[in-house]
């Protein structure tokens, strides 16, 4: 994609991981909006859930209006011209990226930090998006484990197993919420102080 807008936004990109995530992340979405309407908010609502930093960068209230603009048109005209099967070649400015919507989709919170995923995280036991949204114990997980800032790589694994375990705990037949509770503070109190 060309044109002053484009030029910006690509050069932004380049420079800043923030914005280029938060914009992979916006045509994801609207394109998944557009081609998969009965599931236009599960990308939104699981950024939520999972505190991603989603539009902190180019697209939240303290992005300058100008590339806020930029995004925007920039976005609507990706994915009014992307299909609705397939990959998406990005080209925008000198930016570019394959971005395949469905596996963003099911690899999603952890493919908004890296948009290359070619696999869905086994952290996710072969759940769908859609499933683990509505799963009320999601949100449980990410609130105790949240993904809004950045760790030690050496935590990942570990961050990922635990929420694992917390999503057992939680959805346990027969264990009362206060069982539960107290068991989710032992498996975070197990893990490493740089990793809780």
């Amino acid at each position: 994609m060309a044109g002053d807008e484009a030029v910006r936004l690509g050069a932004r990109m380049r420079q800043d991981e923030g914005v280029a995530n938060d914009v992979v992340f916006l045509i994801a979405a609207a394109l998944r909006g557009r081609c998969e309407p009965a599931h236009a908010h599960d990308l939104p609502r699981m950024a939520v859930m999972a505190h991603v930093p989603a539009l902190a960068a180019g697209g939240g209230e303290h992005a300058p209006d100008g590339l806020r603009r930029d995004v925007s048109h920039v976005v609507n005209a990706v994915v009014g011209q992307a299909s609705c099967r397939g990959p998406v070649a990005l080209h925008i400015g000198t930016y570019t990226r394959e971005l395949a919507p469905d596996i963003y989709a099911e690899a999603f919170p952890d493919s908004y930090f890296a948009p290359e995923l070619s696999a869905v995280p086994s952290e996710f036991k072969g759940m769908s998006l859609a499933q683990r949204v509505a799963d009320r114990c999601t949100p449980v997980a990410y609130a105790t484990l949240p993904l809004d800032a950045a760790r030690a790589w050496q935590c990942a694994g570990l961050r990922a197993d635990a929420r694992s375990s917390i999503l057992r705990l939680c959805q346990r037949e027969g264990a009362s919420p206060d069982q539960a509770a107290v068991d989710i503070h032992h498996l975070i109190g197990s893990l490493p102080a740089t990793c809780q």
